[in-house]
């Protein structure tokens, strides 16, 4: 797995710097909000660091799995073979420990557009943004 670049535009479109942006989340600070968590799950992604995306999942998740290392090894195989071209958020917000962020994913699998639009749930577990699941809504 790979980090993004400090110094290089964060991969979740934020037109930051990711050592401003996505790249402290990944190495182990608390997400600020919903929007900052799933900016940072997106990075994820694009770079395959599979350990965010497991530590990042509410523990009453419908995606997450028991067998960690089964889990893990599928995270890895999705992120290699999907390429992540851009992150737009639509709307995000948060209400004591609930959040809700509405983005449209840009993304493509051997050369096929399978982009997505979500309304994601996420909840504060012991002080820190997990994300919970999503709705596929339209671009």
């Amino acid at each position: 797995m790979a980090r993004p670049s400090a110094n290089a535009p964060c991969p979740c479109g934020s037109l930051r710097k990711a050592k401003g942006c996505c790249l402290p989340v990944l190495l182990g600070a608390p997400p600020p909000s919903p929007e900052a968590l799933m900016r940072s799950r997106y990075t994820a992604y694009a770079v395959g660091d599979t350990a965010h995306l497991i530590r990042t999942t509410h523990p009453a998740s419908p995606h997450r799995q028991a067998d960690v290392r089964a889990w893990a090894e599928e995270l890895r195989q999705y992120c290699a073979a999907v390429r992540f071209v851009g992150l737009t958020v639509h709307a995000a917000s948060e209400e004591g420990d609930t959040g809700r962020v509405r983005f449209y994913a840009r993304m493509t699998l051997d050369g096929r557009d399978v982009s997505f639009g979500e309304d994601s749930r996420f909840s504060r577990v012991d002080g820190r943004w997990t994300y919970v699941d999503g709705e596929r809504i339209e671009g």
